[in-house]
């Protein structure tokens, strides 16, 4: 048995692979995901989570073969369970700084990896003291200690827009879920981001995908724009390919699925964050196997279902036969969706693949900032890198021409009249 725990967002995905393998599995909610728990009806049987005594004695009982992270949200407690039961499992001492952006930091620099000036500050007279002492300059960047999909990230030209930043974020509920109740001061790192996409058995790590990242910088946050795979690596794409593999021995990651952002500035690859988990937030799967032939979540199954199929991997070239790339499309404004007029002229384009997670027409479009896809995810699949860039620049034209989306204003909500309950 598989216990996959938390498979919401593109855990989703991962679950369904398994399940088209015949896995038995057990889907395993904590109880912040209550809600999941209770509408998942997807065939597998489910538990809720109470206490680690209580669900590691139920699952004893069962004899699971694997404990999976199936979303950011079960990142901990999958690895104390798969340890707990003997089962493979990441290093143990490093399970927070998986999770925690300054501890990631930290174990980084431990190992002898290169890695961005990180301080976390808690209050406002923290954060001062922190910058008068900011040798690096500006700008800088502040985010929450622990979020994902660029929440709460703000790039700052000066003191007055840090503290502003700060401000925003303090003391505030993040994406996961969890009070910002520290803040990271970090280096702002100047160059070309990229993802990495890695599967690991016992310690040894499968280049699965490797894509550039066009980020946008609106109003002072990092938007991005849509990514790109890179089936042929230049020399400096192989070194952060090699820096990201080192980056997984130093936080201690061995088994399974990790998705890692990094940046390669003038001074060669520098972390951003490293995500011991699948990929999100759309692992629609037949984009990837038209370009990659395969996806992340199959070779996460085949690495636990046929580990000698996966192993027989590691000794074949990284080289995709196509390209992919992922536009995460974007309102310029929000509103309440009346139409996707673009759609006519997207499903038009050379190399258009397909839809994911299209917005309901009638709802409200919002958090244009975040990379949660909440307005749809475009794929394009070819053999030529130069037709989906010309495709993915008109793409991008329509949405900054507000002639992708059309909007209305949302209706202010009209007060209750007197007596009226």
């Amino acid at each position: 048995m598989i216990v996959l725990v938390n498979p919401v967002s593109t855990g989703a995905e991962l679950a369904r692979a398994f399940r088209e393998e015949g896995a038995d599995c057990l889907h395993l909610y904590e109880p912040e995901l209550r809600d999941a728990w209770e509408t998942d009806r997807t065939g597998p049987p489910t538990l809720l989570h109470q206490d680690l005594p209580t669900t590691l004695a139920h699952l004893r009982t069962l004899g699971p073969t694997a404990v999976v992270a199936a979303s950011e949200y079960g990142v901990i407690l999958a690895d104390t369970l798969a340890a707990a039961l003997g089962l493979d499992h990441h290093r143990p001492e490093l399970i927070e700084a998986r999770r925690d952006k300054q501890l990631m930091v930290q174990a980084l620099e431990a190992a002898g990896v290169p890695a961005a000036r990180t301080v976390s500050v808690r209050t406002g007279e923290e954060l001062r003291t922190t910058l008068g002492t900011w040798q690096e300059g500006y700008p800088l960047m502040i985010k929450p200690r622990n979020s994902a999909g660029s929440d709460g990230c703000r790039i700052c030209h000066s003191r007055e827009e840090a503290e502003e930043a700060f401000r925003a974020i303090a003391a505030e509920r993040n994406l996961m879920g969890e009070v910002n109740d520290e803040v990271l001061v970090q280096e702002f790192l100047a160059g070309t981001q990229y993802i990495v996409n890695t599967v690991s058995l016992h310690g040894r790590h499968l280049l699965t995908e490797v894509y550039r990242e066009r980020i946008d910088h609106v109003e002072g946050a990092p938007v991005l724009r849509h990514i790109i795979s890179r089936p042929a690596l230049t020399e400096a794409e192989q070194e952060l390919a090699a820096y990201v593999l080192d980056c997984l021995d130093a936080l201690g990651i061995r088994e399974g699925a990790a998705h890692t952002e990094v940046m390669l500035t003038p001074r060669g690859p520098r972390l951003i964050e490293v995500n011991s988990r699948v990929m999100g937030p759309s692992l629609a799967p037949d984009p990837y196997f038209s370009a990659l032939s395969y996806s992340q979540q199959h070779l996460v199954v085949e690495r636990y279902l046929r580990p000698a199929e996966f192993e027989a991997r590691f000794g074949l070239p990284y080289a995709p036969p196509r390209t992919v790339a992922k536009a995460f499309l974007r309102p310029h404004r929000e509103g309440v969706l009346k139409a996707v007029d673009g759609l006519r002229v997207l499903r038009r384009l050379p190399g258009f693949h397909s839809l994911d997670r299209a917005p309901v027409i009638g709802e409200p479009v919002r958090d244009r900032y975040l990379t949660t896809g909440t307005s749809g995810i475009a794929f394009l699949v070819h053999e030529d890198e130069s037709v989906l860039l010309d495709s993915l620049a008109a793409l991008h034209a329509l949405e900054d021409e507000g002639r992708f989306f059309r909007l209305a204003e949302a209706e202010a909500a009209q007060p209750v009249p007197e007596g009226v309950s």
